[in-house]
């Protein structure tokens, strides 16, 4: 226990002497916060549209009111041609563009039906299918305000409601899952160059001559960035907490003791790259080889029900697939260890698999 505490308290002197290694730690998370948290929003709303009202009614006036409090539609311009609809959409100025027809209100009053257009840019599926579902809402809805159709009576009083997230913010859906990420991309990132920086200068070959044994420099050399992985994923939770206001429904000592587990399984990916690892470049590149595939296939952004069965698949050899699951089931939805043990079982298996499999690679290559 003594060498592990002396190689500790090496460790930790190399980190607080180390200016670039504090600023990845301090900067990072906050970095990735503001963007995750301000910048990346699936909140489709006030989408740019241009309006070519050929009718000019009263009518037709009160049809674009309706588009633009919906707060989904947000009027750019009043074109005064198809032609001028056309360079819009074709130029990006536009995303929609509604096209009321001459004699609308006049057709509609006398029951003749109208014909109402709205074109859209597809090349961004998203938002295009909040303008395609949204605005069928909004004209039914007029329709029915203005009394120009009768309000069905339906059999059936369907009355949907939404658990957990009722406002759809994706706040609450990324910021979660953030932690996850930032712990994958920095622990094992300052743990493999920690190691790597060691090797290079000749330091761990001067240490094994001591008493100190293998496993005793490995966990020297490991715990002090579990107590940093840990103050990352606090700061996290207080500033998405505090700042961003997501609600912490489930157990945080449940939480963090999880975090624990997936953080061992992060250092574990730290410690094979820098087995791997000729220099610090190296093992920088090996643990961003991890990042692209943990951000596609985990779930953190895109659905894993909607991707193709093998890569499916695939995720499940993702350590943030499951922690992703953890950490929104405890923190949305207020989850137990209970609920979660199908997420929290591969993830032991894998920190006892990792671990176990880079300690004795680091032993051979010291050999």
């Amino acid at each position: 226990m003594r060498n592990i505490k002396a190689v500790m308290f090496k460790e930790i002197i190399h980190i607080l002497r180390d200016r670039k290694t504090l600023i990845l730690i301090a900067v990072m998370p906050l970095m990735q916060l503001m963007i995750y948290g301000f910048g990346v929003n699936t909140d489709v709303k006030h989408l740019r549209t241009y309006v070519y009202d050929q009718d000019q009614t009263y009518l037709s006036r009160r049809l674009v009111d309706s588009f633009v409090r919906s707060d989904y539609f947000s009027i750019e311009q009043k074109a005064g041609s198809l032609a001028e609809v056309s360079a819009g959409l074709n130029k990006g100025l536009a995303q929609v563009a509604i096209i009321i027809p001459p004699k609308f209100t006049a057709d509609i009053l006398k029951k003749r039906g109208s014909e109402l257009q709205m074109l859209i840019d597809g090349s961004d599926s998203t938002p295009a299918n909040v303008a395609l579902n949204s605005s069928q809402a909004i004209v039914n809805s007029f329709l029915q305000t203005e009394g120009l159709v009768k309000i069905p009576v339906m059999p059936v009083n369907f009355q949907p409601r939404l658990w957990y997230n009722p406002d759809l913010k994706s706040t609450f859906f990324m910021l979660p899952g953030l932690i996850g990420l930032v712990l994958q991309l920095i622990v094992p990132m300052i743990t493999a160059t920690a190691i790597v920086r060691e090797k290079e200068r000749g330091n761990i070959e001067q240490l094994l001559v001591t008493p100190i044994k293998p496993y005793e420099l490995i966990l020297g050399k490991i715990i002090p960035y579990i107590v940093i992985g840990i103050l990352i994923a606090a700061s996290i939770v207080t500033t998405m907490y505090f700042i961003f206001q997501v609600p912490i429904r489930g157990n945080i000592f449940t939480l963090f003791c999880l975090t624990l587990v997936y953080l061992v399984v992060c250092l574990g990916i730290g410690l094979w790259a820098s087995t791997v690892a000729e220099n610090q470049q190296q093992a920088s590149q090996l643990v961003m080889f991890f990042a692209m595939p943990s951000i596609l296939l985990s779930g953190f952004i895109f659905p894993r029900e909607g991707m193709p069965m093998i890569v499916h698949h695939i995720g499940y050899l993702i350590p943030l697939t499951y922690f992703v699951k953890i950490v929104r089931g405890i923190i949305l939805k207020g989850m137990d260890f209970s609920d979660l043990f199908g997420q929290v079982w591969p993830l032991l298996l894998m920190a006892a698999f990792v671990i176990i499999f880079s300690i004795k690679r680091f032993g051979k290559r010291i050999a």
